[in-house]
């Protein structure tokens, strides 16, 4: 049970006992007040049947006298206490209407006994009267006295002593049943107030007693709890027995504890992989730092490379020159053979440059196409047919495969052409007699593949293929006329066109070069 509704059943339970002592107090200060009334009403009608009883006395003391030594007054004290009888019975009268009003139906006896008291003085007036007329003619005086002596000794003294005397007892019972009652009251209250006092004083002594003992043991495993986890221990869980606010209190902090945890473990997984972050930033940095040392030592032998490739064709244009100039005249036929020479070395110079730019212009992400529509399937028989110069040396014809009636693609026909060319040319001077040239289908785009059965590339060949100026040692061995240039400038047309070229090969046993084009290349390198 949750502590609050201990507490309320605590509250409930001294409000219920307040509420029995305050209607106690109510039930006890109504039935005092009656009882006082009722006592009140008793000593009145007591005074008023002791009134009744002297004024009667008077009145027939007054007759008596008035027949012995005369009538003085011609009967005025007599007609007074005649009133004051009449008074006292409706005064008594009274008084018992009022205590069959508080004590119930009960108290018509004392009316009755009332009338008969009323009745008896009645019947002694006119009885007496009755007499002093008698007396008055004169006529029986010793029967006249013997009937006032029956008045006085046996109707009075006997019958209305008698009447008054059994209306006091009951008046006198009366009062004394009302102080029984009042102490019977007094006595019961008291047991209940003993007995409330006693429920009090064992309900607050249990409802302690049991907070305590329900207190103890939460307020223990919380604070065990909170040093652990001031310890730094997040393991520790606060053991939880019921359902009350501290056991919340104690689920609550167990599930922060749980929160606490796994923001440790994450925290801590995040420094592993901040470390580790960090750690794949330091190793990316030293690759480009090494990148960058290698492009400055490529930069250095591009540098080189270019001069030592420039330097022939100019050397070669330079001499004829010389030679052309030196002398007497030359000949026409002497002067055509000179201009055809620095013709084919200039242009050897300017296909040299011209390649080189259309790298530099690719690195710096300047390439511009003229993109069309172009169909492989007919794009590319028609390659090989204007190719077919390269190929004379062949033992066999460049054979081609197609997996598709259309395979059309966003492409500038004149790169894509420069492309096949660099590959066929490349295949035609450094691979075998058996050239094959296939179309196949591709994810999102299609696949040119260049294959021959020549001597191949080793692994370390393969990963400097496509750098500038390099040759493979198939290609410096046999052909010194290659600048090494072919290759990249392949890779920067296919990658200009969002493409992908790579090389597969197995030393000695033939090579495979591979052009992805896609459907629709990116717009940002058009």
């Amino acid at each position: 049970m949750k502590y609050l509704s201990k507490l309320t059943l605590l509250f409930c339970g001294v409000t219920a006992i307040s509420m029995v002592a305050v209607l106690c107090m109510i039930w006890m200060t109504n039935t005092a007040q009656h009882n006082i009334k009722r006592t009140e009403l008793a000593h009145n009608s007591y005074q008023s049947h002791l009134s009744l009883t002297s004024h009667t006395y008077q009145l027939f003391k007054e007759f008596a006298d008035a027949m012995i030594i005369g009538d003085r007054d011609k009967g005025k004290l007599e007609n007074e206490l005649i009133n004051q009888i009449q008074q006292d019975l409706a005064t008594i009268r009274n008084i018992i209407g009022e205590e069959i009003q508080l004590v119930g139906e009960e108290e018509i006896e004392e009316l009755v006994l009332l009338s008969n008291i009323e009745s008896q003085i009645n019947s002694l007036l006119t009885e007496y009267k009755s007499i002093i007329q008698e007396g008055t003619e004169g006529s029986q005086s010793k029967i006249y006295w013997k009937r006032l002596s029956n008045i006085l000794d046996r109707e009075i003294d006997h019958k209305f002593k008698a009447m008054i005397k059994s209306a006091l007892l009951e008046e006198q019972e009366e009062v004394d049943e009302t102080i029984a009652e009042s102490r019977e009251n007094l006595a019961l209250v008291k047991q209940v107030a003993i007995a409330l006092a006693v429920l009090s004083i064992a309900m607050a002594s249990f409802s302690i007693w049991s907070l305590v003992r329900d207190l103890r043991i939460p307020i223990t495993r919380l604070n065990k709890g909170v040093t652990s986890l001031a310890d730094g221990d997040f393991n520790h869980r606060i053991e939880i027995s019921g359902h009350t606010e501290l056991d919340n209190v104690a689920q609550a902090f167990n599930k922060m504890t749980e929160e606490l945890e796994n923001r440790e473990q994450m925290l801590k997984t995040s420094n592993q992989q901040l470390e580790k972050a960090v750690t794949e930033r330091t190793a990316e940095l030293e690759n480009l730092l090494k990148a960058l040392e290698s492009s400055d030592k490529q930069r250095s032998q591009l540098l080189a490379d270019v001069s030592h490739e420039l330097r022939t064709p100019l050397t070669i244009i330079r001499g004829e020159a010389d030679v052309t100039l030196r002398g007497s005249d030359k000949s026409t036929d002497e002067y055509r053979t000179a201009l055809n020479k620095v013709k084919q070395a200039a242009e050897h110079t300017a296909h040299i440059v011209d390649d080189l730019l259309f790298i530099a212009r690719r690195d710096s992400d300047q390439t511009k196409l003229n993109l069309k529509k172009v169909d492989l399937c007919d794009f590319l028989p028609e390659v090989i047919e204007n190719s077919s110069q390269l190929a004379t040396e062949l033992s066999n014809p460049i054979r081609f495969y197609n997996e598709s009636h259309t395979a059309v693609v966003n492409a500038d026909p004149v790169r894509l052409r420069q492309v096949l060319v660099i590959l066929i040319e490349n295949a035609v001077r450094y691979g075998g007699d058996n050239i094959e040239i296939k179309l196949v289908n591709a994810t999102k785009g299609y696949l040119i593949q260049v294959n021959d059965d020549g001597p191949g590339l080793s692994k370390e060949e393969i990963e400097k293929a496509f750098q500038r100026f390099f040759r493979g040692s198939n290609a410096a061995n046999y052909y010194s006329k290659g600048t090494g240039l072919g290759l990249p400038v392949a890779k920067a047309i296919v990658e200009s066109h969002n493409g992908e070229i790579s090389i597969k090969s197995d030393q000695g046993e033939g090579l495979s070069v591979n052009v992805y084009l896609p459907t629709k290349p990116l717009l940002a390198v058009v």
